[in-house]
This record gives structure tokens, sequence and C-alpha cells, in this order.
């Protein structure tokens, strides 16, 4: 998937989940999007895309780290995939 069209998903899912909220939001980049899943213990609100370049990864990442969101880091050797998942305040529901 392009990097400009997961830019529209994610920018979307935040629009209309947290009324643009970034903050409350986590993204990284991983290898294996599993993998990553089950490291963050399985949150219900966990969405993944295949970037299909490390590149795009790093892109998609860097335009919502700008916009607010906190970053999770970078997966080891070259991640091609892009995650978020709610970190909004245990309270709070979608």
């Amino acid at each position: 998937m392009k990097a400009s069209e997961i830019i529209s998903e994610i920018d979307e899912i935040v629009k209309s989940q947290t009324d643009a909220v970034y903050s409350k939001w986590r993204i990284g980049t991983a290898n294996d999007a599993d993998d990553s899943e089950n490291e963050h213990g399985n949150p219900d609100s966990w969405r993944d895309w295949d970037t299909n370049t490390p590149e795009d990864a790093e892109k998609v990442e860097s335009y919502f780290v700008d916009k607010g969101m906190r970053s999770e880091g970078a997966g080891f050797g070259d991640p091609d995939y892009v995650y978020i998942f709610y970190s909004g305040s245990p309270q709070e529901q979608f």
C-alpha cells in the first residue's frame, strides 16, 4: 500500500475516534506486525499496514510523530510494516 494511502487511513481513524488528538495514539514500525501486536498486549485498537518498503514505513511514522503521536521506535533490520494503537487514558472509550 502506498504511504499516502496509509496516511489518509490513519488520519481518518484518529479524526473519527479521538477528534484528531494524535497524542493519544502510538505509532511504530516492525518487520513482523503480528509479533509487535503480541508484544504490546494485543490492543483492541491495533491497526497495521504493509508499506512494502522501509522508507515508506519511516515516512508514515515521521509524518505522524510530527503531528504528535508517540513513537514506539523502529523494528530491527528494515521494517516494512507500520502500526498504530490507542494509548489514551484507560477511562476513555472510543
